[in-house]
């Protein structure tokens, strides 16, 4: 993986996590495609199709979201709870096919980057065992808690899976305070729990980092992890130039850098994103009016935000400019689409 330093517009998530919590999120009687437009991540048929990563900034909107809907704190270990080790891709195949619990948490930390580029793993070894902690390239931001407990809940199914037992043993910190939802942690765990911690750590005793894996296969784990040697050496070359430009518009609502700016962002000159984007079939200023006009439409039909409102959070000094580009959009006024969606 490109270890450039990275920012909450890097894309940094494996869009798999996200389409499972937009089931969860419907389950709950949640407006899925609502949520995913005020996060600015599209519709439900734009995510189902997308293999591209996802930034860290569209999907902390996209969390958020989902929690106000569902009024429900323990939303990320739930999801955790659920995610399938199909869900993990190449790397839960390694991972279960391992020869032991040990051999299966190295083939974590070597490839979860493939699946969260913000994330890096470390097992170190302790006077009893060893310590499996999670670091963090750069605050998450508003999502944290929620990514930390999805998290929390994944490895520890992810550990469950390999051995065939619970990990009672397993002591755990987490990087959160004790939440109102404790509870629904002591259903499925109960090893010892130290909250408030500064990351995310599993320490598991030797005996289990000894425990054979109970679908151990030599073969399919040099398979898996070939395949995950593959991914890692193309990842940085997977996502286009549009979309790039597309996640940084995305993550600066209402301060849109200008074409030297975004330029400089990506560490090239102005001509050569020109050229880049041309080369797509696209342009900066095509990508500018698309992110404006796609939310300019959202908060129309989704806020009771005034005209006005919107222009200033899509960086329009003069409503009547805004005004007359969202006319030449959609063929009609913000106020007439408003008062079409009311009907």
């Amino acid at each position: 993986m490109n270890d450039i330093a990275p920012t909450l517009d890097t894309p940094a998530v494996h869009p798999t996590y996200l389409k499972l919590l937009c089931m969860m999120l419907r389950n709950h009687g949640g407006d899925v495609d609502g949520a995913l437009a005020a996060a600015g991540l599209g519709s439900w048929k734009e995510l189902a199709s997308r293999e591209a990563l996802v930034p860290q900034r569209a999907v902390n909107r996209f969390v958020l979201e989902c929690l106000r809907i569902t009024v429900r704190g323990s939303m990320g270990f739930e999801v955790g709870t659920t995610i399938q080790i199909s869900s993990h891709g190449p790397m839960g195949y390694a991972v279960v096919a391992s020869k032991d619990l040990r051999q299966a948490l190295e083939t974590v930390a070597r490839y979860v980057p493939l699946r969260h580029g913000l994330l890096r793993i470390r097992l170190r070894g302790t006077a009893d065992g060893a310590a499996f902690e999670v670091f963090e390239r750069l605050d998450m931001g508003e999502s944290r808690d929620f990514v930390h407990a999805v998290l929390f809940a994944t490895f520890l199914r992810l550990m469950e899976a390999v051995v065939g037992q619970p990990m009672d043993t397993v002591a755990v910190d987490l990087p959160f305070a004790e939440p109102a939802w404790r509870g629904e942690i002591d259903k499925v765990f109960r090893g010892r729990i130290r909250f408030a911690a500064q990351r995310l750590v599993f320490y598991i005793p030797q005996d289990l980092l000894q425990q054979p894996c109970i679908t151990a296969d030599q073969q399919a784990h040099e398979k898996a992890c070939l395949e995950c040697e593959h991914l890692l050496s193309r990842a940085a070359v997977t996502t286009t130039m549009a979309q790039r430009v597309r996640e940084l518009l995305a993550g600066r609502e209402g301060h849109y850098p200008k074409l030297s700016a975004a330029a400089a962002y990506f560490s090239m000159s102005s001509s050569t994103l020109i050229r880049r984007l041309k080369e797509e079939g696209s342009s900066f200023q095509e990508l500018l009016d698309d992110t404006r006009r796609a939310r300019a439409h959202w908060y129309l039909t989704h806020t009771q935000l005034t005209v006005e409102d919107i222009a200033a959070r899509l960086g329009y000094v003069d409503t009547t400019n805004f005004s007359r580009t969202f006319r030449r959009w959609y063929g009609a006024t913000p106020s007439e689409v408003r008062k079409a969606q009311a009907r």
